[in-house]
């Protein structure tokens, strides 16, 4: 079958001749007549779809919806109106309703109105089961009490770059990681230091970028006291704090050539002076370097040290921007949503629907996990504990700056990387239209018969 229908109509031959019309395009109908039947019919029928006449003989169409939602919410609603409704019909679009037809209507009008609550209902479930399936299996890990999550993404993306932190976890190796701002270079460090011997040491994290240079040596190498105006007591930097741990730095393309010199001797010797001190200090700290700037083009153009970028990138490990990785966005959803859950104090952490998930897999991360994380606390913050949904996102869509990177193939064929293109444009013909098949062929300039085969030739998921 290709899904069940529920009809519910007090005109007996109306609804007769719907079902008739609906199984013989292959679903499974059930017709009843007034609100009791249909209270009981949903728990025995379970239908994907309900048509539901607005002027019933016990109810009102738009009440029996809501009680139905509530019984069965897993239901993409129909509200059958007359004309003179159509305010009310739209009305009951705004309450849960997925569409509104208006009598007579002619049946491919209905059909076509079915078919794409059908559709939208398959994606809820195609959510809701991919949630559930890649739900993360995480892994509490106590060191110097923090507490980390470690999950399991199922993109090959992310299983590739967390196969190679763990390779590199055991080592005493330097690491750079690369990847653009907000992609979750931060998570891979600190999931390396807790993967790693140090992981019951200090783990210590640093901008490079967000310090002034002036200060910049004195908050990594520390000072004693009298060094500078100011300096009246001795301190030590972070990688003195750091002993037996980890230091991050952050945005390492940003340290002032100095400081890029003295960094390249504690790596070459694992020892340094404080500023205004004489005395060498021995300190066994690990570094990782992350950074979203193209290094050898800094190289090239003079304002990073060559010696120290070969120095720094001993294993290099590429983060990859969530455009990506979407595969991930319900688990990360999750588990950003778990964890700003704990950190406000709520009791449980709300659910978000398929329509607000099917929208977070949709939308063009261009500031990636950081982005993601900003609008589900900004999203918690309004919704509290109730579902996250929809209208409460504020995702600040703009359709006409959706942009598709293409690189050159170096393990891939031309036409490869032209199915990926196609797949691309045709999801997001079908995110602008909210799923019509029949808009996204129409933005697409191309018959609903064409969208279909290319959608079949591409092996996506209908």
């Amino acid at each position: 079958m290709a899904g069940s229908v529920l009809i519910v109509d007090d005109e007996v031959q109306l609804a007769s001749s719907v079902e008739r019309l609906l199984r013989a395009e292959g679903y499974q109908t059930l017709g009843v007549h007034d609100g009791a039947s249909a209270r009981q019919a949903v728990r025995d029928f379970f239908p994907d779809v309900a048509l539901v006449d607005l002027k019933l003989p016990d109810t009102d169409g738009i009440v029996l919806m809501t009680e139905l939602r509530d019984l069965h919410p897993g239901a993409r609603y129909i509200i059958i109106t007359a004309y003179e409704s159509i305010r009310t019909a739209v009305d009951a679009m705004r309450r849960g309703a997925s569409n509104y037809i208006t009598k007579p209507f002619n049946p491919d009008e209905l059909i076509l109105a079915v078919e794409d609550a059908m559709q939208r209902r398959l994606k809820d479930e195609e959510l809701s089961l991919l949630r559930n399936a890649v739900r993360p299996s995480c892994m509490r890990k106590s060191g110097q009490g923090n507490v980390v999550l470690e999950c399991n993404y199922p993109s090959r993306a992310m299983r590739s770059t967390f196969a190679q932190a763990r390779s590199v976890a055991r080592s005493e190796s330097v690491v750079l990681m690369l990847g653009e701002s907000g992609s979750g270079k931060d998570f891979i460090a600190r999931y390396i230091h807790d993967h790693s011997n140090r992981s019951e040491g200090p783990f210590f994290t640093i901008n490079c970028a967000a310090i002034a240079a002036e200060l910049a040596e004195s908050e990594l190498f520390g000072h004693e006291p009298g060094a500078f105006t100011g300096a009246q007591g001795r301190k030590r930097g972070l990688l003195e704090l750091a002993q037996d741990g980890t230091l991050v730095l952050n945005e390492i393309g940003e340290l002032p050539p100095r400081l890029q010199a003295k960094l390249l001797t504690f790596l070459d010797t694992r020892s340094f002076t404080r500023v205004g001190g004489e005395r060498q200090i021995s300190v066994n700290a690990r570094i990782l370097a992350a950074t979203n700037r193209p290094l050898e083009k800094d190289v090239k153009a003079g304002r990073f040290r060559t010696d120290l970028y070969y120095r720094l990138n001993v294993f290099a490990i590429t983060v990859p921007p969530l455009r990506q990785r979407v595969e991930d966005i319900p688990v990360l959803s999750e588990q950003i949503l778990s964890q700003l859950s704990m950190e406000m104090g709520l009791p449980t952490a709300p659910s978000i629907d398929p329509a607000a998930m099917q929208a977070l897999v949709t939308h063009n991360w261009s500031g990636n996990v950081r982005e993601l994380r900003n609008v589900i606390e900004r999203t918690l913050i309004l919704s509290g504990t109730g579902p996250m949904r929809l209208a409460s996102l504020m995702l600040g869509e703009n359709y006409e700056d959706w942009l598709f990177p293409v690189s050159f193939p170096t393990d891939r064929s031309i036409h490869e990387v032209a199915d990926d293109v196609k797949r691309s444009l045709i999801k997001e013909a079908l995110r602008r239209s909210g799923g019509s098949k029949k808009e996204a062929a129409r933005l697409l300039r191309v018959s609903r018969f064409a969208l279909a085969h290319q959608i079949k030739a591409l092996a996506m998921q209908e």
